[in-house]
């Protein structure tokens, strides 16, 4: 995903758990409130943060990615995940889903950057509780913030079909690159950004100002959709029956990535550099709709990002309590 869309994402999962902290338990909902403040005094360093895998980083070829095909001799059941998200909905019905599948390139370790940046973000909480104000090994809020929009960013990644589809997207034309560019300008329409300072217009709660809720135009946008979605859908703070942990369940977002690909793009079309996926017709060659796929796509992000960040805030608060 590009720039503007991983921080959107970011911010519309504390903007999720705002709204459905009511739902859930009084434990829970302390939690969730702690989280939420902290997020948002630290709300203008969202877009840099969340951007700094790409703009610093640079470990897109594989730490961005779990390529999954096509295999005689691989897997061949599908972990869960939540029943609430689209893309475990859209795909059980997939073709693919009775064919094995295996991890194309064995150096790919999305959900092992995820579970490993997790980790991060709880041992540095800790660390800066322990540690003297002023203390040089002591990590800073500042700091923290960047390591926590970096994981959403990961998470956000393997919600991508083409970051999960071994298929070759990106030569010639670059179905990849059209993809996350249309995801990109509608926020940007809808979402207006200060470029000079990097940080979206805020509403009086501290979200990004929409200054388009009544044109036409917005009502049409996938992204009314995805915040319609959003406000029917039951937020769960479950990994998924059988997960364990973040990387399980990062691991079965990839495998339900992976399978909305075929939805979108199917089998027919072949993984090679002359691929009949052309610019006239990538929209219409599935079994769902670009909205479909792209909703989906969003709105399990968002619940993604906000369960991981919930989940780990939570641990470490617990861990406080008893120190």
């Amino acid at each position: 995903m590009k720039k503007y869309s991983h921080a959107w994402l970011a911010f519309m999962a504390i903007k999720r758990l705002d709204e459905t902290k009511t739902k859930l338990s009084t434990a829970n909902q302390k939690y969730a409130e702690n989280l939420i403040t902290w997020f948002h005094n630290h709300r203008d360093d969202v877009i840099q943060g969340a951007w700094y895998p790409d703009a610093v980083i640079h470990d897109m070829a594989n730490s961005h990615v779990l390529k999954l095909s096509p295999s005689e001799t691989g897997k061949n059941r599908y972990k869960n995940l939540p029943s609430t998200y689209q893309s475990y909905q859209l795909t059980q019905d997939s073709p693919m889903k009775r064919k094995s599948f295996k991890v194309a390139d064995k150096n790919d370790n999305l959900p092992d950057r995820c579970e490993s940046i997790a980790h991060s973000v709880i041992d540095n909480l800790k660390m800066q509780q322990v540690e003297a104000k002023g203390s040089p090994v002591a990590p800073t809020s500042n700091q923290l913030a960047l390591i926590l929009f970096m994981l959403s960013h990961y998470v956000a990644d393997a919600h991508m079909p083409l970051h999960c589809d071994n298929r070759d997207f990106s030569a010639g034309w670059n179905l990849h690159m059209e993809i996350e560019g249309k995801w990109d300008k509608e926020i940007q329409q809808f979402y207006p950004i200060d470029k000079q300072n990097e940080r979206f217009y805020y509403t009086e709660n501290g979200y990004p100002k929409n200054k388009s809720e009544n044109d036409p135009a917005y009502l049409s946008s996938f992204l009314k959709k995805v915040n319609d979605a959003l406000a029917s859908r039951e937020f769960q703070i479950t990994w998924g029956v059988k997960n364990k942990n973040v990387w399980d369940f990062m691991d079965a977002v990839c495998q339900h990535s992976y399978l909305l690909s075929y939805q979108f793009i199917p089998e027919m079309h072949k993984e090679s550099s002359d691929t009949d996926v052309t610019s006239q017709n990538w929209q219409s060659l599935g079994n769902i709709s670009f909205e479909d796929f792209s909703v989906a796509v969003f709105t399990d992000a968002i619940d993604s990002i906000a369960r991981i960040w919930f989940r780990l805030w939570r641990k470490y608060m617990k861990w406080k309590k008893k120190h």
